[in-house]
């Protein structure tokens, strides 16, 4: 039962509610304003005849003094009398005296009162005007009554006056007032009711779209987008919701892209090597220096496969949100540790490699083993892309505030923010149209050196995305044919003590 009352759309119910609290709301009103108009209409009409019975009762009291004092010529003046303002006034006139006996009327049906006299009868003896409606004996019609006192010079009662009048018309106008108030109730609520279904469609028509859309998307149109309209909040929900279809789309895309450029790195590896196993399966054993240097090459396509598998799980794993376990650390010995680890590949490469790092570094909120693999990656390509007898530089400092401008400075002109590292080369340096791009997954500057030197184009995205997950900046300056630095910022720990510098 509750389930046929209630509807299930927002829409119906949107107007079921708007029109329901408007019946609630209006209708109380009009039933509160039309009590109030009926009794305030019945209240005039008493008044009214209380009134003119204060003035029939001055202008009866001459005549009536007369009629008592014997003269019975004035009995005809004063019927007339009654029967001219009672005509006049379009009510019923009646004149009785001390004991209810009825002198004079304007209706010559009106019985007298009986033994029981009525409400305003006994106030009028009393000295007082006092109104009663009652349905009356000899007509069955519900009539208003108003009784006074007509009173001689010197205060004493004369006789009563008693005014009636039918409640028909009081009730006509009654009725009539109740008719406009609620014909002008239902034209409110009409109104109501077509402001209520444009407020309801402007509410469901955008969500109706956004369902739509999102189904459509669900389907795998992925190019579908909103329209956003409708209120403030419902059409900030649509913008909301084209940013994250369009962030699904870039997502997609990325991976996509990914998946591809991954795929692709890897083949050529794998397809040399097993180009060298089918050389080494038909002419090893015939050829010891063969085997020796298809085993050494072979031994540099595994490392060059190792090195991407742990890049492209990196990347996967910060893509994923995965934030690395962080601690309190001082860079500077790690810094050392990967100087130490990278001096043979540069020696090799006849590249001077210079560390300038102090003995210690304002702590930072960092994972040992990530900035590790971001130090490593900035020194693996600086050493590759300098020719031999090139110079290398791994420095670092504190920092004294953040960076304001790519170009950024270890200032100690304050308490310092954080730490900054920095990898200088002396290479060729890098075109203006490709710096936009290095910190761009498998992107290469010069694809064709970068292959030869098993470079897959990761190297510079993961410091990006290491970077970023310790909430740190990094950027870089690169001059053609004199070389590139790369700037890295990573903040305070929250946790660090005031820093010292050593000695």
């Amino acid at each position: 039962m509750r389930r046929r009352l209630i509807p299930h759309r927002l829409r119906s119910r949107l107007l079921l509610t708007y029109v329901a609290l408007t019946l609630l709301g209006l209708g109380g009103f009009i039933i509160w304003t039309g009590v109030r108009l009926q009794a305030a209409i019945v209240e005039r009409a008493q008044h009214e005849l209380q009134v003119q019975a204060l003035l029939v009762a001055n202008a009866l009291y001459e005549p009536l003094d007369e009629w008592r004092e014997g003269k019975e010529r004035q009995r005809s003046s004063l019927a007339s009398l009654v029967r001219s303002y009672a005509q006049r006034a379009g009510v019923r006139v009646t004149v009785l005296d001390a004991r209810f006996q009825v002198l004079v009327s304007s209706d010559e049906s009106v019985p007298p009162p009986g033994e029981h006299p009525y409400p305003e009868l006994m106030a009028a003896q009393s000295g007082r005007v006092q109104s009663d409606i009652r349905r009356n004996r000899e007509r069955h019609e519900l009539r208003m009554f108003v009784a006074t006192p007509v009173l001689g010079e010197k205060g004493e009662m004369a006789g009563i006056a008693q005014l009636s009048m039918s409640m028909t018309p009081l009730w006509h106008e009654v009725r009539q007032t109740w008719i406009s108030l609620l014909s002008a109730g239902g034209m409110v609520l009409v109104m109501t009711t077509l402001a209520s279904l444009i407020l309801a469609h402007q509410v469901t028509g955008p969500i109706r779209s956004l369902t739509m859309v999102s189904e459509a998307i669900a389907a795998g149109r992925l190019d579908q987008q909103v329209t956003p309209s409708g209120p403030d909040e419902v059409a900030r929900l649509g913008q909301t919701f084209n940013r994250m279809a369009g962030r699904v789309r870039e997502l997609l895309a990325r991976q996509q892209a990914f998946v591809a450029n991954a795929a692709h790195e890897l083949r050529s590896p794998l397809a040399s090597l097993r180009l060298r196993l089918d050389m080494l399966h038909a002419h090893g054993a015939d050829d010891p220096e063969l085997r020796q240097r298809y085993l050494c090459h072979m031994a540099q396509e595994v490392g060059a496969l190792q090195r991407l598998v742990d890049h492209l799980l990196a990347l996967s794993s910060l893509d994923e949100g995965a934030m690395p376990s962080r601690t309190c650390l001082d860079l500077a010995p790690v810094l050392y540790d990967v100087a130490d680890e990278m001096a043979p590949l540069a020696q090799a490469g006849g590249v001077q490699l210079h560390v300038d790092v102090p003995a210690h570094l304002p702590p930072v909120a960092a994972s040992s083993h990530a900035m590790v693999m971001l130090v490593r990656n900035l020194l693996d390509n600086a050493i590759k892309y300098t020719p031999a007898g090139g110079h290398v530089t791994l420095s670092a400092a504190p920092a004294g505030r953040p960076p304001g401008t790519p170009r950024m400075a270890a200032v100690r002109d304050g308490p310092p923010s954080g730490a900054v590292i920095r990898v200088a080369d002396t290479g060729p340096g890098i075109p203006a149209e490709d710096l936009p791009h290095i910190f761009e997954r498998f992107y290469r500057v010069d694809k064709s050196r970068s292959h030869r030197q098993g470079g897959a184009g990761l190297g510079l995205a993961l410091v990006r995305a290491i970077v970023e997950a310790h909430s740190g900046w990094v950027g870089m300056d690169s001059t053609l044919g004199k070389g590139s630095t790369f700037t890295v910022y990573l903040p305070l720990s929250p946790a660090a003590q005031p820093f010292r510098p050593a000695g």
